[in-house]
């Protein structure tokens, strides 16, 4: 036999003992967080200033509460400050399918971070709320343009802060 011969044979050989084996994979989706889910209950509210702030301050957070607010034609959640004074700081988001868009405000007061500075924040801030484990939304980082001032900051108004927000 030639080599052209035996190497149509070792082929044919090759692609006949694929047939009628291992079944096919199913194909898989792209791996990363699934969009959506609903923003509830306990989280981390994390505040980083924009780079550009001076000095440059480390990120603050705040134990908050989140709870579904509004309906047609507007769905959103209210954010409150978990602990004695929870309108010291309100956060209303409005969902836009799996973006959420609001207000970030704080009272004249400001409030303290859970690393001791006081905050001030009157920002509108825009995220991809991705699910968790157990289904709840966070954004994992959403943006933050306005006015915010950390004790020890001068006073910042950027349209690059930037926000987290994690279920706790």
């Amino acid at each position: 036999m030639s080599r052209l011969g035996a190497g149509l044979v070792l082929a044919g050989a090759l692609g006949v003992s694929g047939c009628g084996g291992a079944s096919p994979t199913a194909p898989t989706g792209p791996a990363g967080p699934k969009p959506g889910g609903s923003i509830t209950g306990r989280y981390l509210l994390e505040l980083q200033p924009a780079p550009t702030c001076t000095p440059s301050m480390p990120a603050v957070s705040f134990p908050v509460r989140a709870a579904q607010a509004g309906a047609s034609p507007y769905p959103g959640v209210q954010i409150l400050l978990d602990g004695i004074e929870p309108a010291s700081l309100e956060v209303e988001l409005k969902y836009a399918e799996t973006t959420v868009e609001g207000g970030f405000g704080t009272t004249a007061e400001g409030i303290a971070s859970n690393q001791g500075p006081r905050v001030w924040v009157n920002a509108i801030g825009t995220g991809q709320v991705t699910q968790v484990s157990d289904g709840r939304g966070e954004v994992a980082s959403g943006s933050l343009r306005g006015y915010l001032e950390i004790e020890g900051m001068d006073a910042c108004t950027a349209t690059n802060h930037s926000f987290r927000l994690r279920p706790q």
